[in-house]
């Protein structure tokens, strides 16, 4: 179980480089006012994937840190998956909820 996490780890790492920089190119894009339209769709399509690699990286790195490897953690699973769904959740709620005003 341990080296699946690390393995999670270390994958959600890599995509979480590779969706904050498409994210911030695309703002610096429209800072910018390149590229604008394709600018606003990667923007706006790119901070659901960031906040999600950006909680599986935390929270594997956070599960690695306090558990013993010898030892089962089911709890401490659950609660960290609670958690991740639940800011995703309000992620994506927020994002359908509030209109944009642009």
């Amino acid at each position: 179980m341990e080296q699946t996490i690390t393995n999670i780890k270390k994958v959600s790492l890599i995509f979480f480089i590779i969706t904050g920089a498409l994210h911030l190119g695309s703002s610096l894009l429209i800072a910018n006012e390149l590229f604008l339209k394709e600018a606003f769709i990667l923007n706006k399509t790119m901070d659901v994937p960031l906040v999600l690699t950006g909680l599986l990286y935390g929270f594997a790195s956070i599960r690695l840190m306090l558990t013993d490897p010898k030892k089962g953690h089911n709890v401490l699973d659950i609660f960290l998956l609670t958690v991740i769904v639940l800011a995703l959740g309000g992620l994506i709620y927020v994002n359908l909820a509030i209109p944009n005003l642009n």
